[in-house]
């Protein structure tokens, strides 16, 4: 029952931010695009904006979802949020950049998440 990789994606980002809001994340922008790429979720908690990138799998037979958030990966994240910083008029404010991995079986009625908080740094 597997679908499209945009499908598979806008999933697990459905449940990353379900995940998010019953931890008391307070969500700002899902899927914030410009020029420079996309951010999959930005939200709030604890005065700390939190820049997520959400990553699924079926299997590990591509690596763990984390790794595929390689430098290239962050350094265009790390960008696309001081471009949203600016935008946004987010100033004097902490970040905090997190990993969410979404791990689904092949039906896609099972899953688990595994939250990397403070994955990487600018």
């Amino acid at each position: 029952m597997k679908r499209s990789n945009k499908d598979i994606g806008s999933y697990c980002e459905e449940l990353a931010t379900q995940y998010l809001k019953n931890k008391n994340y307070n969500i700002l922008d899902r899927n914030f695009r410009n020029h420079l790429g996309e951010i999959d979720i930005i939200c709030i908690k604890n005065n700390l904006l939190i820049i997520l990138e959400v990553k699924g799998r079926y299997n590990y037979s591509f690596g763990l979802p984390k790794e595929s958030v390689n430098y290239t990966k962050q350094m265009s994240i790390i960008n696309i949020t001081k471009s949203y910083i600016n935008y946004k008029k987010l100033f004097n404010i902490n970040i905090r950049f997190d990993i969410i991995e979404v791990y689904l079986n092949s039906y896609n009625t099972l899953f688990k998440i595994n939250h990397i908080t403070d994955a990487f740094r600018l």
